[in-house]
Order: C-alpha cells, then sequence, then structure tokens
C-alpha cells in the first residue's frame, strides 16, 4: 500500500517562499534601475534647436546641448558629405544664438554681442553695436557677405556685413514679439527670411531681391510645434511638425509650398521610418538646407540627431518610405549605459508581474485544506514589493493619459510639466483609493497577499481610504517623500505611514484570500 500523504501544513510552500524572496530582489533591482534612468542626464546630453549649414567640405551643425555634466550649452559639429562627424565637437559655453564658419574662424553670436574662434580657441570678442538679439545668421558666398536677424522694438531686423564691416540695420517687417527666426539661400536668391510670432499660428516670409526685403506670401501651419523653410527651386518649401502626427515608429512632417509659385507643390504628409530610440520620442527641433537638387532635414530628438535627405523637386521620397538615419554623437559608453538601462528595468518589471501571479497561484494551491493562518503586520520589503507592482500596472495608463492630452514628460523647461506632476498623483490617488475604498486591496497587495484595514481590523471605510490616499501626496507620491513614509514605518509597531496614523488604518499580511 502506498503511505498516506503527508498533512496539509497550515503555511504555504516552500516554492511560494523561494519565489517571494526572488519577488524582492527583482523589485528592488528594479527600483534601483528606475532611480537610474531617472539620473541618466548625468550620462546622455539633450539636444534641440538644430542649425545646419553647408560647409567647404561637407556641413556643419549647430544645436543646443543640456546635460548634467555641462551647463546649458550649445555644441557646433563639423561633418562630412555623407553626414559623418569630423573631428571632435566643439563644446561652446552658455546658450548661442547663432554660428557662422568662415574658413579657420567660427563667429558665434550670444545675444547682442559675438565671439570669434580661430581653430577652435577664443581669439577675440566682437562687440555688435547694437541693441537687439541675433536669432539667426548665414554667409552669403556669392555676395562674399554675410547676414545676421533678429526682432527689435516691434520688427524684424537685419544686417549685412560687406568687407569685414557691418552695416546699419534694416527693417524687414513689423512685428510682434518672435518665437522662433529662421533664414536661408538659393544660391544667389535670397536671403528668405521666415519667421512665427509667439502665440501665432502663422508664418510670415520675406526675400531680398537684392535691394530690399519684400513680403512674401505666408502660411497658416494652426498649432505645429516645430518648423523650418528653405528656398528651393524660386519656391517657399516649409516642412512642420504637428503633435498628432507622432506614432511609435515613424515621424511624419507636413511640407506645404507656398501659394502662387511658378511650380507649385501640393501640400502632403512625408513618413519617415523612425530608428529605435534611447530615451524620448519627443521632436525637440528641425532644420532643412538646400543643397544641388536635394534637400537635406535634420531632427532633434532628446537624445538623437537624425537626418534624411529628399529631391527639392517633389519633396517625396524617390521609391518606398523615406528613413530617417542617426547621427552619431554619443560615445560608444554613453549608448550602452543609455540602451541597457531602460532595457533591464523592463525585464525586471516585467519579471515582478509573472512572479506576482505564479505567488498568487502557488499560495491558493498551497492553502486549499489547510488551517487559516492569522495576519500578521506587513513588512516593509512586502509592502515595497505591492507598491511596484501596482507602479508596473499604472506606468502605462499615466503614458496613455499625458499621450492624449500631449502633455511633455521629458521637458522640465515646458510650462505645462507641472500637469505631469499632477496628473501623476491624481491617477496614483484615484487608483489605491477606489480599490481600498471598494475591495480593501490593490492588484499588487492582492498578489502579495497584502489587504489594508482599520486599526481593530474591520475593512476601511470611506473615510480611512480617503484620508489615507490624501496622505499619500505627502509621503508617497512626491519625489523622495518616501523617504518620510519609510520613516514612519519604521518607527512605528504597526508598520504604519503617516497617512496610516491619521487616517486610522494599517496594512496586513493575510494569506487567506
Amino acid at each position: 500500500m502506498a503511505p498516506p500523504p503527508p498533512p496539509k501544513s497550515s503555511r504555504v510552500s516552500e516554492f511560494y517562499e523561494r519565489k517571494r524572496r526572488l519577488s524582492y530582489y527583482f523589485a528592488w533591482l528594479s527600483m534601483v534601475l528606475l532611480l537610474v534612468e531617472l539620473s541618466l542626464g548625468f550620462v546622455l546630453e539633450f539636444f534641440s534647436y538644430p542649425r545646419l549649414a553647408a560647409a567647404e567640405e561637407g556641413f556643419t551643425l549647430f544645436h543646443r546641448c543640456l546635460s548634467r555634466e555641462e551647463t546649458d550649452g550649445s555644441r557646433f559639429v563639423r561633418l562630412d558629405a555623407a553626414m559623418k562627424i569630423q573631428g571632435e565637437p566643439l563644446q561652446l559655453l552658455d546658450s548661442a544664438s547663432a554660428a557662422l564658419l568662415e574658413g579657420r574662424d567660427l563667429s558665434v553670436f550670444y545675444g547682442s554681442r559675438a565671439s570669434v574662434l580661430t581653430d577652435g580657441k577664443n581669439t577675440r570678442a566682437v562687440d555688435l553695436g547694437q541693441k537687439w538679439d541675433v536669432l539667426a545668421a548665414l554667409l552669403d558666398p556669392g555676395r562674399r557677405a554675410a547676414w545676421i536677424f533678429g526682432w527689435k522694438e516691434g520688427s524684424i531686423v537685419a544686417r549685412r556685413r560687406d568687407q569685414g564691416a557691418w552695416g546699419p540695420e534694416t527693417v524687414i517687417a513689423p512685428s510682434g514679439l518672435v518665437e522662433r527666426l529662421s533664414a536661408c539661400l538659393e544660391g544667389n536668391g535670397g536671403p528668405l527670411v521666415a519667421w512665427r510670432e509667439k502665440n501665432s499660428p502663422r508664418i510670415r516670409t520675406a526675400i531680398f531681391d537684392g535691394q530690399a526685403f519684400a513680403l512674401r506670401p505666408e502660411f497658416d501651419l494652426g498649432e505645429a510645434q516645430h518648423w523650418d523653410a528653405v528656398l528651393a527651386q524660386g519656391r517657399i518649401v516649409v516642412a512642420c511638425h504637428h503633435r498628432d502626427d507622432r506614432s511609435f515608429d515613424s515621424v511624419t512632417l507636413r511640407i506645404e509650398c507656398c501659394p502662387g509659385c511658378p511650380s507649385p507643390l501640393p501640400p502632403h504628409k512625408v513618413a519617415f521610418a523612425d530608428p529605435v530610440l534611447l530615451l524620448g520620442r519627443k521632436i525637440t527641433g528641425l532644420s532643412m538646407l538646400l543643397t544641388g537638387d536635394r534637400v537635406r532635414l535634420l531632427v532633434t530628438r532628446p537624445s538623437r540627431i537624425l537626418w534624411a535627405s529628399l529631391p527639392a523637386a517633389t519633396f517625396e521620397p524617390e521609391s518606398g518610405a523615406a528613413k530617417l538615419l542617426a547621427i552619431d554623437v554619443h560615445s560608444l559608453w554613453r549608448n550602452v549605459i543609455g540602451s541597457i538601462t531602460p532595457t533591464l528595468l523592463l525585464f525586471c518589471s516585467t519579471s515582478l508581474v509573472f512572479l506576482g501571479f505564479t505567488m498568487l497561484r502557488e499560495r491558493k494551491r498551497s492553502m486549499e485544506g489547510s488551517a487559516p493562518s492569522e495576519p500578521t503586520v506587513a513588512t516593509l520589503a512586502s509592502r515595497t514589493m505591492a507598491y511596484l507592482l501596482d507602479l508596473v500596472l499604472l506606468w502605462p495608463v499615466f503614458y496613455a493619459v499625458v499621450g492624449f492630452l500631449d502633455v511633455p514628460v521629458d521637458d522640465l523647461n515646458d510650462p505645462r510639466f507641472l500637469w505631469v506632476l499632477l496628473i501623476g498623483a491624481f491617477i496614483d490617488f484615484a487608483y489605491h483609493f477606489a480599490m481600498e475604498w471598494g475591495l480593501g486591496w490593490t492588484f499588487g497587495k492582492r498578489i502579495i497577499g497584502l489587504r489594508v484595514t482599520g486599526i481593530d481590523g474591520e475593512r476601511v471605510g470611506f473615510q480611512g481610504a480617503l484620508i489615507r490616499n490624501v496622505s499619500r501626496i505627502l509621503d508617497g507620491t512626491i519625489p523622495f517623500s518616501w523617504i518620510l513614509g519609510v520613516a514612519a514605518m519604521l518607527r512605528t509597531p504597526r508598520r504604519q505611514r503617516l497617512g496610516d496614523v491619521a487616517a486610522r488604518t494599517m496594512v496586513l499580511q493575510d494569506l487567506r484570500f
């Protein structure tokens, strides 16, 4: 006869205990990786405001660069004809507004002043003798001249340099405060100047006819975030990017030609295949440059600089979908760290979810037919594990909401970034309040075997759930406020947060449900 089966224990199996310990390891590793990812500003630079210009042997790229290692500054990069970086990028102190490369000399404009660098070394400062900031600059090789443009007391103004001396100011057109200004050439045609006033959907343009600037048609771009204009085959062509054109695997630009062109270009969209990015899919800048019969488009992401080439005649890819190519501005070690950290965080978070459901299934199987065990006060580790599981669940909801509302999650300087914090706090509050009031647990707590009760062990009521989760904003939701919550749990016998103390609630480890 087969021996009788061993009596069922009132405790869960050793398999469950092993999985729980493993889950704790993944939970703490996920927390460390999350902190690393939030601190990647120490590793990666973040790019914006690109300007592409032609040079004797290739191109030059001027853009703003923000990182924790450097203050908010700018960078000047030389590119060959294949858009590969030549030499070391030149780090510029402070945020420059424009740059001109003439042989070995690089003129960098900082508002109303300029510095001249020869072979990368600062040689002299130039007093422009003006009271307005330079917003754009370009060389005119055909006329052996240079131009600078800006805004002064209600007007768009320009100055031209001939024979090494800057001429008087030329008023181009009356204008309100300018949000962005762009300038370009086409051979001996132009310069073309395009600008958009703040809080205006329209782009205004003007072209220099050899004697003066004449106003040209305006473009209504609606709520386009980024745009640039180019003079191509006698036409003014504008490319812009709208928020509603975003997608995961492509960048869509709208191409529009001014009315009345001799060879009209119908408005259309071009979708560019987008390579995998390190961090962030937000577009932070757009630039165009005409070279021969090709137009080069440049797009900056928070951690990527991408480019593509289109025929100037049609602004359409010759065959198939156009592709964006990356300019490798990051070093290898920056790319490795930036790529591995989000991947490891995703792996650990996914592992937490699967381990959680394994624990839930094993706990139920092990407790079948066993004597019920008494609930105990939940430990700090188990509550952290449950909170991280809930965090994994809420992250997709958070990103879906901010994506629908088009709130920038990766631009701290955007005034709407405050909405990111408010939306995150509201989602966290609504989820925990509704679940704990209605059921006494959240999904993370349910998986780990935790439930919220009153001090008397009864189910938490409306008032207790409300006070507990309103207080969570102060000791759990605001960045680094969790330190206050952890300190309170370590000091109280029932492992209570400040919100638990105020609401007279506690969290129990109860393996019976």
